[in-house]
Parts: structure tokens; sequence; C-alpha cells
């Protein structure tokens, strides 16, 4: 009598295809998850600001993620309420060494002039403050600032007496701003958005 081998090579090839696969699967997930463990996760953090025209700008760690400081890039753009497409022309980052810091050690710049942090990071509830005389356009949108903003600016550092007034019209620090908002960005030497929010121009 013999034997019926006919259905075994078929049973064969499926195993065989079976194993390849789960093989091929098994290669993928480590290589995905080799990508994945290289790639540095973002901070989160919910960061908020103030600004005001006499008393100058207020940027408060609400929550979040403590944030090494040395990483740490501020920077504010004009928002839609000063006109269309002025996001990316008017993008400026803040010069820490002209900003100030309330911790639990007390008050001191950013950046000292040493070139050290007063702080080594920023943590929930700290406080970074940017004095009046630090908003000023031609200090804080150096690249907005109309060229002759030192003739024709008065004592107050925000009222101008000048002929460029489209240049004038997208300096934050501009009592005709008031009411209008402007985007403080905060993210990473590595280039991840950490936060972003509209703060509000007043009096």
């Amino acid at each position: 009598m013999r034997e019926n081998n006919y259905a075994v090579s078929p049973v064969v090839g499926v195993m065989l295809m079976l194993v390849v696969t789960i093989i091929i699967a098994a290669v993928v997930s480590a290589f995905s998850g080799g990508l994945m463990e290289g790639q540095s996760k973002a901070p989160q953090a919910n960061i908020r600001g103030t600004f005001s025209i006499s008393e100058g700008m207020t940027i408060t760690h609400a929550g979040g993620d403590s944030l090494p400081t040395k990483n740490l890039i501020f920077t504010i753009r004009d928002g839609p309420t000063f006109g269309p497409n002025l996001e990316s022309t008017t993008a400026e980052a803040l010069d820490l060494s002209k900003t100030y810091v309330s911790t639990d050690r007390g008050k001191g710049p950013v950046v000292t002039k040493q070139g050290t942090y007063f702080m080594v990071s920023f943590n929930p509830g700290n406080i970074i403050t940017v004095e009046p005389k630090y908003c000023t356009c031609n200090v804080s949108q150096p690249n907005v600032a109309p060229t002759d903003f030192e003739d024709n600016i008065g004592e107050d550092g925000y009222t101008y007496n000048g002929t460029q007034t489209v240049a004038w019209a997208h300096c934050i620090r501009n009592q005709d701003s008031i009411g209008k908002s402007f985007i403080l960005e905060v993210s990473d030497t590595e280039g991840h958005l950490i936060s972003k929010s509209d703060v509000l121009v007043t009096a």
C-alpha cells in the first residue's frame, strides 16, 4: 500500500512563508524601535507671556517639564493683528543677556556677563521679565525697527517721530500697537517647538 504524500509540500511551504513573515516583522520592528529611541522626545511645557508698553514683558512657566535654560530660544513675531504674512519677516529671538528671571534663589539675568546662566533650568513657577528699556524696538526687534529709530524716538521709548511709519507699525512697543497681539514661541536648539501662545499688547 502506497502512502499519499501530496499534501506535505503545501503544508511545508505555508509554514516556511509564516516563518519568513515572522522574521521580517521582527527585523522591521527592531529597526523602527531603534529609530524611535534615536529621536529625542520634545519637551512639553505651558509657557505664557504678558506685555505692557509701560512695564515690559513677562514669560511665565505655568507647568510641564523643566527646561534646560542653555537649550532655550524665545522668539517673538508679529501676529495677524499687525497685518498679514508678517510671522516670518518679523521673527526675533530675545537676547537672554537682557532678561531677568525670578527663582527661589532670587532674581538675576538669565545669561550673566560672564556667559553663565543664573538658572540651570526654567522650571514651573519661574518668571522671566524683560524690562521696558529692553523692549524698545531697536533692542527687541532690531530687524524691524526703523533705521532712524534712535534719532526720532521720544524719551518714553515708544513715541516715534520719524518718517518710516511702515516699519514703526511693526514694532510691538508702540502706543499704536495697544490691543494687538504678537506670538511668543519657545523652542530648543534641536528645533523642537515647546510652546506657542498669543500675547496681548497693553498699556
